[in-house]
């Protein structure tokens, strides 16, 4: 399915922000008769939040479903033919409805674990070096919020160089470049989003996941 049809284009991308944005984590908590997750902790509906408010089978629960609404809609897509610059637009805009939710006021999450299902959808193998800086990055300082900001940054990095030296995905240099900019504005997104979190790490106030007490109010993802 080609990217210059514009019924195509609007068609899946609209889908893939509609499923992106279904509120996972305030939905399950408010079924469990928690409240609005938003009320408490860090007012976030991502899976960190959701585990303070309605525990950890309900925070699993929500990455867990975090993760299938950007894997979802991108999974389908290529299954039915989309091309890969068109599959980058729509991770692009899975993540922006996590981010942006309508139902929310325009007021969602943080985007990793949707990310993280975009990702596995348009090619496990781009999880590999992200993932490798992750688990350093966590090792290293105990910050998720360093390991996430980190690990996404290094996607476009990976598709770079599959592009430039390995030829994984065989397209021209401007699908190449049409390609690698949806995941460069979703990198971006997901800094921003995690700009409180750059702040406390500058500050040396950022919660650690293990040797330190954990504030409510630093969420990392």
């Amino acid at each position: 399915m080609p990217l210059s049809d514009p019924r195509s284009l609007v068609f899946w991308c609209l889908a893939a922000f509609a499923c992106g944005s279904i509120p996972f984590g305030l939905l399950l908590v408010k079924l469990a008769g928690k409240g609005d997750v938003r009320a408490h902790g860090s007012g976030n509906i991502g899976a960190t939040n959701v585990s303070r408010v309605g525990g950890k089978a309900l925070g699993i629960v929500t990455l867990l479903l975090d993760i299938l609404k950007g894997f979802l809609p991108v999974f389908l897509a290529k299954k039915a033919g989309v091309s890969l610059d068109l599959l980058s637009l729509l991770a692009l805009a899975a993540v922006l409805g996590h981010v942006f939710t309508p139902w929310l006021k325009f007021q969602g999450g943080k985007g990793v674990a949707t990310a993280l299902g975009v990702i596995l959808a348009v090619d496990a193998q781009l999880m590999v070096l992200p993932m490798a800086t992750f688990v350093f990055a966590l090792w290293l300082t105990r910050h998720v919020s360093l390991g996430s900001i980190l690990a996404a940054a290094m996607v476009p990095v990976q598709l770079f160089l599959a592009f430039s030296f390995f030829r994984m995905f065989g397209g021209t240099l401007q699908q190449d470049f049409r390609t690698l900019l949806p995941w460069v504005a979703l990198v971006l997104l997901v800094i921003w989003k995690h700009r409180d979190n750059i702040r406390r790490l500058q500050e040396g106030t950022e919660s650690k996941l293990w040797g330190a007490k954990q504030e409510d109010s630093h969420d990392a993802a």
